[in-house]
């Protein structure tokens, strides 16, 4: 995990460049080669040592941002490579983890981004020549359109753009379980697994950014059991229920907590630098990153560099309040299976930005090969469970002796709400904005309301290169 710009055909000084606005996801940077076929470097990560993230021999070249869990018997970028020259590119349906990554030999160049889209990456043309980095921002200045480089794809210099995984072909497995009992413990046992595969490849203890909901729970429970000792992180504004909810999951596990509470004009303050990081204007992801911004701040502050998120859960265990008018266990299925494919665009999008602008890597063990297989494999019934229609019943189920039941069993909330952000800005906006230049906005660039506008107009200021209002998922 840390940043990549590649530029084919690229001088030395534009990737200093380009990694000089990707400063924020590392220690420093390296430049591993420039004024030939093909410039590459990194932004190396806080969390891991520097030849995790390069590697530089004998005309062939790595840069890597990401998390390998299943290499461990090399650094990631040299097991890349030695697999790139066993299976070629095939090879990449044999990784396992986050990442976008960048390798140069003498024959050809290839880049690849991860199933999911964990890890970012976008691309565009200079002099028909491609042009690849972790951010937006690092690519804007230098060409006029920039595009979102497709998760499970990679782009080979010889090929050009290939598909090679999707969600779907991650789902290789049946569940076993042939009841609620036993799918509970399965899916205990399967994040138990995830996190501690995790833990095993980081070289800091762990932090997890508590909320005080189901999903972060979850996960600090698992961190806590295994490695007997955690930080704890929370945010929130007066009229939020996340800190009282997190201090009694903190209570209950032992973890070393903190808490920051911030008021309104904190977040004003903060917003320009949210949007700057987050690279989005749509309202529902500009305010769930506003307190994801002030609790990673609040854990770099205290010496963080590696956290978990409990991100994906409400995808996967159809966690939204809506599912539960879909018609059909076949309809929630289908739009569980819509909504983490969209994640890279949203949620893990926030995820990433956010704790990477104070150079925290994260993972989010939900999005483990064997918690999805297990997921995905799960009824619909188990999980908008019983005439109540109780979301995530069958994960409440697999916690309900890990954490105090009013945890467990807490009804949904978002996280801008439960930290008590959801409807400041919306106000800031109503109070600030007129009807009038709503009406204009919406007709030139369809924005659809006031707080989007509001958003809308810092996004664009800082991103002005055509191509980067399309990179923005708008739910």
């Amino acid at each position: 995990m840390s940043g990549i710009a590649v530029f084919y055909r690229g001088e030395r000084e534009m990737i200093e460049d380009s990694l000089s606005f990707l400063a924020h996801r590392g220690s420093e940077t390296r430049v591993l080669a420039a004024g030939g076929e093909v410039g590459m470097g990194a932004v190396l990560s806080n969390a891991y040592e520097d030849d995790m993230n390069v590697f530089e021999g004998h005309g062939e070249y790595v840069v890597f941002d990401g998390f390998l869990r299943n290499c461990s018997d090399a650094p990631w970028p040299e097991k890349i490579l030695s697999l790139h020259r066993k299976y070629g590119n095939r090879f990449i349906d044999r990784l396992d983890g986050s990442f976008a990554f960048a390798i140069h030999t003498a024959g050809e160049t290839l880049i690849a981004r991860d199933p999911l889209g964990l890890k970012p990456l976008y691309y565009c043309f200079i002099n028909g020549s491609i042009a690849c980095a972790s951010e937006l921002k690092a690519l804007t200045p230098f060409c006029s359109e920039v595009k979102v480089f497709p998760p499970g794809y990679y782009f080979s210099s010889i090929e050009g753009f290939k598909k090679y995984s999707s969600l779907e072909d991650l789902l290789t497995d049946e569940s076993d379980a042939r009841n609620e009992e036993e799918a509970a413990e399965l899916l205990r046992s399967s994040l138990e697994e995830a996190v501690e595969k995790r833990l095993s490849a980081v070289k800091y203890d762990a932090v997890v950014f508590l909320s005080g909901g189901l999903d972060s729970s979850c996960i600090a429970a698992v961190a806590s059991s295994l490695s007997g000792s955690l930080r704890t992180f929370t945010v929130g504004s007066g009229d939020g229920e996340d800190p009282e909810f997190a201090r009694e999951v903190s209570e209950y596990l032992g973890t070393d907590h903190r808490e920051h509470t911030y008021d309104f004009d904190e977040m004003l303050e903060v917003l320009p630098e949210v949007i700057y990081h987050l690279e989005s204007f749509d309202p529902p992801l500009v305010r769930s990153a506003i307190p994801n911004y002030l609790v990673s701040k609040l854990a770099a502050d205290e010496g963080s560099s590696f956290v978990f998120m409990g991100e994906g859960a409400d995808e996967l265990f159809a966690g939204y309040e809506y599912m539960k008018d879909l018609p059909t266990a076949e309809s929630i299925d289908k739009e569980s299976m819509r909504i983490t494919k969209n994640g890279y665009r949203s949620g893990f999008q926030r995820n990433d930005r956010m704790s990477l602008a104070f150079g925290i890597e994260f993972d989010v063990p939900f999005m483990d090969p064997s918690v999805l297989n297990l997921a995905f494999s799960i009824p619909a019934e188990w999980k908008i469970h019983g005439p109540e229609k109780t979301e995530k019943w069958i994960l409440r189920k697999a916690f309900e002796n890990e954490l105090p039941e009013s945890v467990v069993w807490r009804k949904k909330s978002k996280f801008s709400v439960g930290s008590g952000s959801s409807h400041l800005m919306k106000e800031y906006a109503e109070e600030t904005i007129s009807d009038s230049e709503l009406e204009n906005e919406r007709r030139n660039s369809g924005i659809r309301s006031k707080e989007e506008l509001l958003y809308y107009r810092i996004f664009d200021d800082l991103f002005p290169c055509e191509g980067a209002i399309e990179t923005v998922y708008r739910s």
